[in-house]
């Protein structure tokens, strides 16, 4: 092989090497921003959860509170929802 050639090749071999790193460190790069990505989405959704566990909590504390101060009527509306469940499975 001629000179120039030769030279050639060393530079190729010598860019492709650099090229792999750059591909090792792309590659790294993707990984850490897919890995807190993922975090900061179960963060998220860890928070979403809490909110509705507070929100749930909250509603029914305040139904309890509601069935306590008016035990008849509560008792007739959940009596009520009973028949009415019972029509409609019977139904089937």
């Amino acid at each position: 092989m001629s000179q120039a050639t030769e030279a050639d090749i060393q530079a190729l071999v010598a860019e492709l090497k650099v090229l792999r790193a750059d591909f090792a460190k792309i590659t790294e790069l993707v990984k850490e921003t897919a890995r807190h990505g993922g975090e900061e989405a179960a963060e998220r959704i860890r928070e979403t959860a809490e909110r509705g566990w507070s929100e749930a909590k909250t509603r029914a504390e305040g139904l309890m509170e509601e069935m306590e101060e008016r035990p008849v009527q509560s008792a007739l509306v959940i009596f009520g929802v009973g028949v009415l469940l019972g029509l409609l499975v019977g139904r089937r």
